[in-house]
């Protein structure tokens, strides 16, 4: 099952999760601009890692150093 979440630059990433569809994560995304008073321009709504709790699918920091130890490893055994 795909989850959302709501990131913020000023805020160090995500600060909402989980929603279960994007419409869902947008409508929070609105409630955290007009209830919270939030600045649209810094929240966004992205799909979550699966292995990675609050880390964004198309950028998560754990998955790229673990993609990297990989290529470290294949490295060294040529």
């Amino acid at each position: 099952m795909r989850e959302y979440g709501i990131f913020s630059e000023e805020g160090g990433g995500c600060i909402f999760h989980p929603c279960y569809s994007p419409e869902e994560a947008e409508a929070e995304r609105q409630r955290l601009i007009t209830v919270d008073g939030e600045d649209a321009d810094d929240l966004t709504v992205r799909e979550l890692c699966l292995d990675h709790e609050e880390q964004p699918k198309d950028g998560c920091e754990e998955c790229a150093e673990a993609e990297e130890d990989e290529d470290d490893t294949e490295d060294e055994e040529c």
